[in-house]
């Protein structure tokens, strides 16, 4: 049985760091609500995104790490990256179809952070800010190693993404 996952929002905020609810970030048509996968459960204040993709090359690279390959931070989800795809995620995919830079040539930023909120889950952390990736209608967002090889992607309806705002977002992995 392959990894599954999703993508959901954990929050919003405006571009002077104020929090907006996600009820106006739809009425604004910054976002769209997504459907959550079956055997997952809703985070309490969370909006769904979307349904992820765990990629083989996802696959290979947590068999590095449970055979402790070194370095393992070349192998371990580090990254994460947003583009203006619209192919349907398929698991031999190995790059973003269309990726959007953060910065001038950086197409992949560190998450926040990884949390084991309960048996089998990983949830990753991470945030778009207000000055990223404006100007485009993000469709797909995708998990990196450290040694940028993709491991699980998602292609949704899209975040309208401006200098408005700034979504923080998570994305849980069931093994």
């Amino acid at each position: 049985m392959k990894p599954k996952g999703y993508v959901a929002l954990t929050g919003i905020k405006d571009a002077e760091g104020k929090t907006v609810s996600f009820e106006r970030a739809i009425r604004y048509g910054w976002v769209k609500q997504g459907k959550v996968p079956r055997g997952f459960d809703l985070e309490p204040g969370t909006l769904p995104v979307g349904q992820n993709l765990f990629l083989d090359n996802g696959r290979q690279l947590l068999a590095y790490v449970w055979g402790a390959r070194s370095p393992m931070s070349d192998y371990a989800c580090q990254k994460f990256g947003t583009g203006t795809g619209t192919t349907p995620a398929a698991v031999i995919d190995v790059a973003l179809e269309s990726p959007v830079e953060f910065s001038a040539g950086v197409t992949a930023k560190n998450v926040d952070a990884i949390t084991f909120p309960s048996p089998f889950v990983a949830r990753v952390e991470f945030t778009i800010g207000a000055g990223q990736c404006n100007g485009y209608l993000l469709t797909e967002f995708g998990l990196f190693s450290g040694n940028n090889v993709l491991l699980a992607r998602i292609v949704n309806a899209g975040f309208n993404k401006t200098s408005d705002w700034a979504p923080s977002l998570t994305w849980s992995i069931r093994f």
